[in-house]
């Protein structure tokens, strides 16, 4: 068949060349299996269309988008007529009911992928945009199939009034995942970034906002300080940089906190490598695809409890699903996890959440269209 994958949003969600695509890992697990793909990715305004092709069936178009705020609106002109389907990144996208129009006119199965159909922000602007968006995209899930990324989001989904919904999980890609990490010392990874070899370092990959609480960060590394040499490498930017430098210095933490605004993706599995943790403080985490990718590597996480890593750490052994900042400050004060048990947590997580069934998700529900 010829699908599609759609995504419209214009934040860094699978920026190229910099986070793990989830649009071209699904893209090359249908490849995989026979498909002929083609990803329309949308980029702001002002930046170059740019077409990849990746493999012999899949291709990536970066199309440069008009938006409002995080919400890119496509020209079903960019489309293609022919598809058989088309997967779109949706959740409260603003733009996706003519996308839907476009689908149903030219017989393509339209299905929704959500993470979340409510914006998670507390805020005046989140509250707009959640209005906005019921007054269109979440009215359409009533009438079609659709894909919910976790349990949490099929919830949510029936209680809008979805009637048929499918849990089709997030995974890791391995086309992009390197193989041959255990064979780089993490000692002389430490000394490329900075650190020292019996430093114990935390990282984190997060933007700088509100609810990845990147100001709390500051306050667990401050708290365990002398319990442990800790170092802490803070991959992101974001509006709040400029508190989180502010309590750095209140704190004198200055050698202890390297921040990096981007790594390129190519690089990011030397972070996970070298470090002793990974830390993440949202409670409002909707998947955590680093997280997914710390524990593939090999490093222990500690990560307050939300929707995404309740399900991605369950039943795994040397990482900790905290209740509190002070189960952060514990679990990583303690002794360190086994090394054997997180092998076995790198192995689960592989097996366990591939795109594969994400992918024959989207299929089943293209058959049952036709």
């Amino acid at each position: 068949m010829k699908l599609g994958i759609l995504c419209t949003m214009l934040n860094d969600f699978g920026k190229k060349g910099f986070y793990n695509s989830q649009e071209i890992g699904l893209g090359q697990q249908l490849s995989d299996m026979g498909h002929t793909v083609i990803i329309y990715k949308g980029v702001r305004k002002g930046e170059p269309f740019v077409e990849d092709k990746l493999a012999d069936k899949l291709v990536i178009r970066y199309i440069p988008l008009p938006r409002f705020s995080k919400h890119g609106y496509i020209k079903t002109s960019w489309l293609d007529k022919d598809l058989n389907g088309l997967l779109c990144f949706s959740d409260q996208q603003l733009f996706i009911p003519h996308v839907y129009r476009f689908c149903v006119k030219h017989h393509i199965s339209f299905v929704p992928y959500v993470g979340t159909t409510f914006s998670v922000y507390p805020t005046l602007r989140g509250k707009v945009m959640n209005v906005l968006a019921g007054m269109g995209t979440l009215r359409l899930y009533r009438h079609m199939p659709v894909l919910a990324k976790t349990e949490s989001a099929k919830k949510e989904l029936e209680n809008l009034g979805a009637k048929d919904v499918t849990i089709a999980m997030v995974g890791l890609n391995p086309h992009v995942l390197r193989q041959d990490y255990r064979d780089f010392s993490k000692a002389e990874l430490r000394k490329e970034f900075g650190f020292a070899a019996d430093d114990v370092v935390l990282c984190c990959v997060a933007r700088i906002e509100i609810d990845k609480r990147t100001d709390q960060l500051i306050e667990v590394l401050n708290r365990s300080r002398d319990k442990k040499p800790f170092r802490l490498l803070l991959v992101g930017k974001g509006p709040l940089r400029g508190q989180v430098d502010q309590k750095i210095r209140e704190y004198s933490l200055e050698d202890r906190v390297r921040i990096l605004d981007r790594v390129p993706f190519s690089d990011m599995w030397k972070i996970y490598r070298m470090s002793d943790y990974y830390i993440n403080m949202s409670k409002e985490e909707i998947f955590g695809m680093a997280i997914m990718e710390a524990v593939y590597y090999g490093t222990s996480v500690a990560a307050r409890r939300a929707l995404g890593p309740s399900m991605t750490l369950k039943g795994m052994r040397g990482h900790c699903l905290c209740d509190s900042d002070d189960e952060v400050v514990n679990w990583i004060c303690g002794p360190y996890p086994d090394e054997k048990d997180l092998e076995e947590s790198a192995q689960k997580m592989i097996a366990n959440f591939s795109w594969e069934s994400c992918a024959k998700a989207f299929l089943s529900k293209i058959q049952a269209a036709r």
